[in-house]
C-alpha cells in the first residue's frame, strides 16, 4: 500500500507540474499573464497533491502491530 501511494504521489506531482511548467515556459510577455497564473496554479496543485498522497501513504500504509 505504501508503494502504491508513493507511486501515485510521484505521478500526481509529475502530471500537474509538467503542464504547469509548459504553460509558464510558453508565456511570451505581459499579454499572456493568464498562462503564468495557471502554470503556477498547476505547479502548486502538483506540490500539494503529491505531498498529501505521500504523507497519507506513510500514515495509513503501515501495518498495525496487533492492536
Amino acid at each position: 500500500m505504501k508503494t502504491l501511494a508513493r507511486t501515485g504521489a510521484v505521478l500526481s506531482f509529475g502530471f500537474f507540474s509538467v503542464p504547469g511548467l509548459t504553460l509558464m515556459a510558453h508565456a511570451g510577455g505581459d499579454a499572456e499573464t493568464g498562462q503564468i497564473i495557471f502554470g503556477s496554479l498547476f505547479i502548486g496543485i502538483g506540490c500539494f497533491a503529491g505531498t498529501l498522497l505521500w504523507l497519507m501513504g506513510e500514515k495509513f500504509g503501515a501495518k498495525s502491530n496487533g492492536q
